[in-house]
């Protein structure tokens, strides 16, 4: 994409009596955005935005060289070039001495030197679109991307991407810890150079330090300035890409984890004394329920005790839609499990980014997606909050792994809601997801795909330190596919393998916990799937060189993608139940009154076939019940179901509708699952598989489940 970067001077800091002035340069190209407060933690701010450079300048990708004769050759230069200098040296100097001497300056100097000025900034703009299009990894390390900087109504916030796009970092400061100033809402790119970072180094606790992004940049005639410098760059696609995925990894799975600042200098003391010679060069976190974390440092085995919380489980099925705090979902643990999971983190180096910060952090929070996929690291510094964002290791960066998002549930985008969405998010700023789904009226699971949808287009950021959605753009204009360059490979060769057709499902079960298995064949590759309630994958296997090389971790390969587009997402999602009182007599979702015992309320003919995991006793009821009555067993389910979803809908929560049951028979399922189940093949009513999934996401519950409280309820004695 191509960028106009026009600046008015260049970013500093200047010093005076009255103290520090830090100034930023902002992108003259962009809308009026700019800031002019006190800092009152100047010392905190300094060793932030050195850690934010950390990030910046990181690359830690390993290139094998031999420099044996890299070192003999360049030494033979240096000692060739050393001599030949000094000569040219000399003889230039006499002649130049001999020309001032007999002639008067140039006329016309300073227009000469302006024209040359301008010669030499074109050729530079050339050569680096060059670069770009020919050697990108090359164009990264010489022309890093500036910082984006937005002023927010609660935050001023500065974002970066490493140069191996494979960490991103964020830098957080209240407003509230800053003096009262002017401030104009909004996002621009500030002029960031090393000598800024150096200048960073000056600032001092005992002076009075302002951060300023400078608003008279935005009222001058800067035509007419020496200091106007006007450049146009093409960004990396890449680079605009990553925004995009890491707001796909929000999306996921994941578990959130206390780390105190002591196990992070352990790691940090011991990585930086020793380099590790054989693999495994991995951080095991291990958590278990009731006990604090452990990070074990491998390959040494080094156990790192997190002296803190304990990890808590909520108890929620996997299938549970929000079950974790903003858009997060825990872990699907049982509270009375005491089996310690494990998650590896790799590409562990990317940490010393933190180093500069730790002497003033006062927690880190950690979110863990998965082994091998990324995490988040935020670092809370009083006023402000350092976020680091890793890829899933080192040589992975955001981009690689295009697919993230498909390893998440449905992503069907609605355009209503995506442009709802974006009016409250302009309106307001800032906003938590509860907080936008009530503004909009829908549900966080019709909204989630909206905003990831805002966040790839760069006009929306998830700010992790709060848990909260932030209007941000990125860029002037929302970005287009066309912008952000092809799709990764995998993801296109799904999508066509998907429009073709050419999926066939062998086999489709019904496990434990709401999950289902897919054993099918895409283009003759054989592969299987577990997908979760939601349609998120939990776990795979394919045959092909993608899955192999990475399973999950960069994402699903195109026979997983094709199975989602095609299958899993192939048909709508039920509405989702707007109130938990019971529905009234007109209410399409409800009987409009009690069921008849003698047999379900009438329908229309459509049926479907589901597989449906039920209890030992359960099902033995049902069998004796069928048998008695002389009828199928479908059909005195469908009793069962008109007999209890009215009672059902009363309540507000999973426990409280497991109180309308009988208990001992309620502890199979109280965990929102079914404990040892036992398939069976059921054809019901579509109206009735309709209720099903809607009382299963109202009551956060597998909608197997849901079936056996149902004819618990229905078959209570009274």
């Amino acid at each position: 994409m191509r960028l106009d970067l026009n600046y008015l001077g260049h970013s500093e800091v200047t010093s005076g009596p009255a103290g520090s002035s830090l100034s930023f340069a902002p992108n003259l190209a962009r809308p009026r955005v700019f800031f002019d407060a006190e800092l009152q933690k100047p010392l905190r701010f300094r060793e932030a935005m050195s850690a934010l450079h950390d990030v910046v300048v990181g690359d830690l990708r390993f290139e094998k060289k031999d420099r044996t004769a890299y070192e003999a050759w360049k030494k033979n230069q240096a000692q060739e070039q050393a001599e030949l200098r000094a000569t040219l040296t000399d003889q230039a100097k006499m002649r130049e001495l001999a020309k001032i001497a007999k002639e008067p300056l140039p006329r016309d100097l300073e227009g000469d030197f302006r024209r040359l000025h301008k010669q030499y900034w074109g050729a530079r703009v050339r050569w680096a679109n060059e670069l770009a299009r020919n050697d990108p990894e090359l164009f990264r390390h010489l022309v890093p991307c500036d910082p984006v900087v937005t002023v927010a109504p609660d935050v001023v916030f500065f974002e970066c991407f490493s140069k191996d796009e494979s960490a991103y970092g964020c830098l957080s400061v209240d407003r509230d810890a800053m003096s009262h100033g002017e401030a104009g809402l909004g996002t621009t790119n500030v002029d960031y150079s090393i000598a800024l970072y150096e200048h960073f180094q000056t600032l001092r606790s005992y002076r009075p330090t302002r951060l300023l992004v400078d608003p008279t940049g935005f009222e001058v005639k800067v035509l007419g300035r020496d200091d106007y410098r006007e450049e146009k760059i093409d960004l990396p696609p890449s680079w605009l890409r990553g925004f995009g995925q890491l707001q796909a990894a929000m999306t996921l799975p994941s578990r959130k984890i206390e780390v105190p600042v002591e196990a992070v200098y352990s790691i940090l003391a011991h990585l930086k004394r020793n380099r590790e010679k054989t693999g495994p060069r991995s951080l095991r976190f291990r958590l278990t329920p009731g006990k604090t974390p452990v990070i074990v440092l491998d390959p040494w085995g080094i156990e790192i005790p997190c002296r803190g919380p304990v990890i808590e489980d909520d108890g929620v099925a996997a299938g549970a839609p929000m079950a974790g705090k903003g858009a997060y979902r825990s872990a699907p643990i049982r509270v009375t499990s005491t089996v310690t999971e494990e998650i590896k983190v790799w590409g562990r180096r990317r940490l010393f980014a933190l180093a500069r910060v730790l002497p003033l952090v006062e927690r880190i929070e950690v979110r863990l997606l998965g082994s091998g996929m990324p995490s988040i690291w935020i670092a809370h510094l009083g006023e402000m909050r350092f976020i680091l964002a890793l890829s899933g290791w080192t040589a992975n960066d955001w981009t690689s792994g295009g697919s993230l998002e498909m390893l998440s549930a449905s992503a069907r985008v609605d355009a209503r809601v995506t442009t709802s969405a974006l009016h409250v998010l302009e309106r307001d700023q800032v906003a938590s997801l509860g907080a936008l789904s009530e503004s909009i009226g829908t549900s966080p699971s019709v909204l989630l795909p909206s905003l990831h949808e805002l966040a790839k287009q760069g006009q929306a950021i998830y700010d992790f330190g709060v848990d909260a959605y932030r209007y941000r753009q990125v860029m002037p204009v929302a970005l287009s596919e066309a912008v952000l360059g092809p799709e990764h490979p995998e993801l296109a060769a799904g999508k066509k393998i998907a429009q073709e057709k050419k999926v066939q499902v062998l086999r489709e079960e019904a496990l434990q916990g709401g999950r289902r298995l897919y054993v099918f064949k895409a283009l003759d590759t054989s592969a299987e799937a577990v997908v979760d309630a939601d349609g998120a994958f939990k776990k795979a296997k394919c045959t092909c060189s993608f899955f192999f090389k990475s399973r999950l971790r960069a994402g699903p390969c195109r026979h997983l993608i094709a199975l989602k587009l095609a299958v899993l997402d192939a048909a709508p999602p039920a509405p989702p139940i707007v109130a938990s009182a019971p529905a009234p007599a007109a209410a399409p979702v409800a009987p409009t009154a009690a069921p008849s015992p003698s047999g379900p309320a009438k329908r229309g003919p459509g049926r479907r076939e589901e597989v449906v995991s039920l209890t030992r006793v359960v099902l033995e009821d049902i069998k004796s019940r069928a048998d008695a009555t002389d009828r199928g067993l479908s059909e005195v389910v469908e009793e069962a179901w008109d007999a209890a979803f009215q009672r059902i809908c009363a309540v507000a929560s999973w426990k409280e509708a497991l109180k309308l049951c009988d208990p001992a028979a309620a502890k199979a399922i109280q965990f929102r699952s079914v404990e040892s189940p036992e398939q069976l093949s059921l054809l019901l009513h579509v109206d009735v598989l309709r209720e099903i999934g809607q009382l299963a996401d109202q009551l956060a519950a597998s909608p197997s489940a849901v079936v056996n409280l149902a004819w618990l309820v229905a078959r209570r004695k009274p």
